[in-house]
């Protein structure tokens, strides 16, 4: 499991996007960014 405390790139903030971990400065959560890539999304088109 990702200890993702240590990345500067995504925060967590109670009460925003029910508390899960997003990418810093946007309401993405970056678990969102791992189904995209599976279901076989470039991170471009996640970006979009």
């Amino acid at each position: 499991m990702v200890d993702w405390s240590q990345c500067s790139g995504v925060e967590r903030v109670a009460g925003k996007v029910s508390g899960t971990w997003l990418f810093q400065g946007t309401r993405a959560p970056v678990p969102a960014l791992f189904v995209n890539l599976e279901d076989g999304a470039t991170v471009d088109d996640f970006l979009e």
